[in-house]
C-alpha cells in the first residue's frame, strides 16, 4: 500500500460511510492492502475484515482490550497494537483468520502502549508509544518478521510519543510532544509537537521542529503523521482548544504550522489525509469536550479551510490508493470510503441494532452514572469494564460467571479500581456478553 498521490486527483470522487459497524466511541484504525480488502480496529475490542471495498465485514478478534493501530506487510501477515497493559501487540500470519498474542516476547523497554505501528516490509516493524506523559516514552523493532524484539527509552527527546511512519529499514520519523525538562511531572498542558527523525534504526535522532519550537503553544502535541509522495507530508496536531497541522514539502527537513481556520473552530484533531498538495481533510474529536466530532477540508494546501462534517466524524485516521487517488478510507464513527461508487444504504439503516445495553445514547452525570442491560438466557459470562478517553484503563465494573437472565442495573461511583474520584472528562463503558461486546461514551461533568 502506498500513501503516495500525485497532484492530480479525480473531482467526482466522494466520500460515504461503508456497511463497518457503527463503533460507540470510534474505529481507531484502517489498513487496505488494496483497494478490497482491509482491516479495522473499533472500540468495541474488534479486528473486523472486509474483502469488497467495505460491502460486508466479518469480525475476526474480540477481546477486552483496547485496540489503537493495525498494519499489515501482505495479505497474510500483519500486526495490531493496543493500550491495554499486558495485551499491548497481536500478530497474524494468515490473513487474521488467528490473531497470535505476543507479549511474551516484547523485551523490558517495550512502550507500555502500542499507540502507533508503521510496518515496513515482512521482516521490519516500528511500534511507538505511549500518549501518556506519566509514562515512559519507548519504540519497539523487529528486522527478522516479529521473531526477536528490541525496544529503547526515548525520555530524551519526547514526554509522549504516538505516530510513527518509516520509509525503510532505518529512515523514519516519529510524532508526539515533549515539556520542558525543568517540568517534574508535565501534563498534557505542558507539551509542544516535536518531529523526531531518524536515518540509522533509532539509534539518534533529530526534533525537525524545533527551530519553529516558539510557534507552537502549550498543550498541543503531534498526533498522525502522513506523506504522499517523497517531498510533502502532514502532521495532525492534536490540541484541546485549537486546530492545526503541520505540513512539509521538502521531505521533513522543514515544517510549517497551519491553523484551521473553518467557521466551525474544529479542534482536537487527530485525523489528517491529503490526495495530493492541495486537497485533504482533518478530522477528530471536534472540540474540548470530545463530543462534536467535526470534519473540515482545504482545497488550497492547508491555507483555508471549510467545513465538511459530510465526510464523516470523529476521524482518526486516513488512508489512500492511486496515483492519482483512485479510493480511500477514513475510520471514525465507522469506516468511510472515498470513490466514485454510489452509496448502498443510508447510514441510519447500518446502525447494528441493540442487543444488551438498552440505551444508544451518551450519559452526561456528575456523581454517578446508571449503566442498564438486559441479558439472555444461559449466559456463561458478563463484564463492564472502563476506559479514560486516551485509553487509560479504569475500572472492572463487573465481572460475574453465569448471571441470571433479565434486566440488570450496576451503579458507577466516577471510581477507579484502587477506589479513588476521577476527574471530569469522557468515559467509554464495555460490556462484553459472552464474547460479544458493545461500547458506550459517557461524559463525567464536573460537580
Amino acid at each position: 500500500m502506498t500513501n503516495f498521490a500525485n497532484l492530480n486527483s479525480n473531482t467526482n470522487l466522494q466520500w460515504f460511510p461503508t456497511n463497518a459497524p457503527i463503533a460507540s466511541s470510534r474505529t481507531d484504525d484502517i489498513w487496505f492492502i488494496d483497494p478490497m480488502v482491509g482491516w479495522a480496529v473499533n472500540s468495541n475490542g474488534q479486528i473486523i475484515k472486509t474483502t469488497d471495498g467495505g460491502d460486508t465485514w466479518v469480525e475476526q478478534l474480540q477481546d477486552n482490550v483496547y485496540l489503537r493501530c493495525i498494519g499489515f506487510a501482505n495479505p497474510l501477515k500483519g500486526w495490531a497494537g493496543t493500550l491495554s497493559r499486558g495485551k499491548r501487540l497481536y500478530s497474524t500470519v494468515d490473513g487474521g483468520q488467528n490473531w497470535k498474542l505476543i507479549e511474551n516476547i516484547l523485551p523490558e523497554l517495550a512502550p507500555s502502549a502500542i499507540c502507533g505501528l508503521s510496518v515496513v516490509s515482512e521482516s521490519v516493524v516500528y511500534g511507538s508509544g505511549t500518549n501518556y506523559p506519566n509514562r515512559p516514552p519507548r519504540m519497539v523493532r523487529t528486522i527478522d518478521g516479529g521473531a526477536t524484539w528490541t525496544a529503547w527509552d526515548m525520555s530524551e527527546y519526547a514526554t509522549l510519543l504516538v505516530d510513527n511512519y518509516f520509509i525503510d529499514e532505518n529512515r523514519g520519523w516519529v510524532v508526539g510532544g515533549k515539556a520542558d525538562s525543568s517540568i517534574a511531572n508535565p501534563s498534557r498542558d505542558d507539551v509542544i509537537p516535536v518531529v523526531l527523525y531518524t536515518e540509522d534504526g533509532g539509534k539518534t535522532w533529530v526534533n525537525r521542529v524545533a527551530d519553529i519550537s516558539d510557534s507552537f503553544p502549550l498543550g498541543e502535541w503531534g498526533w498522525k503523521i502522513q506523506f504522499i509522495n517523497e517531498s510533502i507530508g502532514f502532521i495532525s496536531l492534536e490540541n484541546f482548544t485549537r486546530g492545526a497541522i503541520l505540513k512539509t514539502t521538502d521531505g521533513g527537513e522543514n515544517w510549517v504550522r497551519l491553523p484551521i481556520n473553518d467557521p466551525q473552530g474544529n479542534a482536537n484533531l487527530e485525523g489528517v489525509g491529503f490526495v495530493d498538495e492541495n486537497l485533504g481533510w482533518v478530522g477528530g474529536w471536534g472540540d474540548e469536550n470530545f463530543e462534536g466530532g467535526y470534519s473540515s477540508e482545504t482545497k488550497n494546501g492547508g491555507e483555508n479551510w471549510e467545513d465538511a462534517n459530510h465526510i464523516g466524524q470523529f476521524i482518526n485516521r486516513f488512508r489512500f490508493f492511486g496515483n492519482p487517488v483512485t479510493v480511500g478510507y477514513a475510520s471514525g464513527l465507522t469506516v468511510y470510503k472515498y470513490s466514485t461508487a454510489p452509496v448502498t444504504a443510508a447510514l441510519a439503516d447500518r446502525v447494528t441494532p441493540l442487543r444488551f445495553l438498552t440505551t444508544n445514547k451518551p450519559a452526561v452525570f456528575k456523581k454517578s452514572v446508571d449503566i442498564k442491560y438486559t441479558l439472555p438466557d444461559n449466559v456463561q459470562k458478563v463484564t463492564i469494564d472502563i476506559w479514560d478517553r486516551f485509553g487509560t484503563y479504569v475500572r472492572k465494573l463487573v465481572d460475574d460467571s453465569n448471571p441470571s437472565a433479565g434486566q440488570k442495573s450496576v451503579v458507577w461511583n466516577c471510581k477507579n479500581d484502587a477506589g479513588e474520584s476521577l476527574p471530569p472528562g469522557i468515559f467509554i463503558y464495555r460490556l462484553t456478553v459472552d464474547g460479544n461486546a458493545e461500547s458506550r461514551v459517557i461524559s463525567l461533568k464536573p460537580q
